[in-house]
């Protein structure tokens, strides 16, 4: 591929340089050359590559080294042991467990890459590894907020204090809850992304997503006062979501951290209370509501996935 688009080729677009350097890797469990190795081989052969292959990789490396493996000695039921221990204790070098099993489930499905990859490098998996069906139960159906919980929370957003913040936070409500952004997309929003009727999405998902008329009108009111607060400082921030506190961080990127702030403040303010046995994160829920509108208007449910940047919408026992 680099080839024919005139590049330079690298050491792994030889077959006997990455066979030499992989194999040296996996002798001494270089998780750090390894995940470059999964990386290379994933932009030569898909086309929207993960970047949670590599750090899953990286992850199940350092459990075999932890675990006193050499390389091909590897047992049966080395990836599935992995993942149980993950789901306890959390992976090697990560945040601590007991872990959710859809975090889990995600490293599996990332680790199925190894097959191909070591293959591509030259050193097949031991035929006795096996790759474990999924282990986690079925996950709970898919919660969106009802439309009398979205009308409930906007009412409160219309009389949350400080004022100052409503409109920020209306914002962030249309992003989630009519676009079905995660928080962390919202918050790396720039003002160039809002693009008329349509929102471009930027990171490893990048996609464009149209607007709702609730969500053009709430971004389109949004914009006078993202200027106003933009001129606060010596040199503008090109992001969305500014920062609208009067105190000095005033035209400052809300950022992430900010936004889950603010999400947790208005929670408490709106007294929101999750149903019984469902997830209580009302960012989760406020996508799926996203989701659900998405659906219900005869997108089809690929269309839908990718809008909203998820892997799959063919979950089990929810239709929408």
């Amino acid at each position: 591929m680099l080839k024919e688009m005139g590049l330079p080729l690298e050491p792994w677009d030889y077959p006997e340089e990455r066979k030499r350097i992989v194999g040296e890797a996996l002798e001494r469990w270089d998780e750090r050359v390894l995940e470059e190795a999964v990386w290379a081989y994933l932009v030569r052969h898909r086309k929207r590559p993960d970047r949670a292959v590599p750090e899953a990789v990286g992850r199940f490396v350092r459990w075999l080294a932890l675990r006193g493996r050499r390389w091909p000695k590897l047992e049966a039921g080395d990836l599935r042991a992995f993942l149980l221990e993950a789901k306890d204790r959390g992976f090697p070098g990560g945040p601590k467990g007991p872990l959710a099993w859809p975090t889990v489930e995600r490293a599996r499905r990332a680790l199925r890459h190894l097959w191909p990859f070591l293959d591509w490098a030259g050193h097949p998996l031991p035929p006795q590894v096996e790759y474990p069906p999924q282990m986690a139960p079925v996950f709970h159906e898919p919660s969106p907020l009802s439309e009398g919980e979205w009308q409930a929370l906007w009412r409160r957003a219309e009389e949350y204090a400080p004022a100052h913040w409503r409109p920020l936070l209306k914002v962030l409500l249309v992003l989630l809850g009519e676009v079905g952004l995660t928080l962390k997309e919202a918050a790396a929003l720039w003002k160039d992304d809002l693009q008329g009727k349509r929102l471009l999405v930027r990171g490893e998902r990048l996609r464009e997503v149209p607007l709702t008329p609730l969500a053009q009108e709430v971004l389109e009111g949004w914009l006078p006062l993202r200027e106003y607060l933009a001129g606060h400082q010596p040199l503008p921030y090109p992001h969305l979501l500014l920062n609208p506190s009067p105190r000095k961080g005033r035209g400052r990127p809300l950022g992430l951290e900010g936004a889950k702030w603010l999400m947790k403040e208005f929670t408490l303010f709106a007294g929101y209370e999750p149903r019984e046995g469902r997830r209580t994160d009302l960012a989760h829920r406020l996508r799926w509501r996203a989701i659900r509108g998405y659906l219900k208007a005869g997108h089809p449910r690929e269309k839908v996935a990718y809008w909203t940047g998820m892997r799959t919408l063919m979950l089990r026992g929810w239709e929408g």
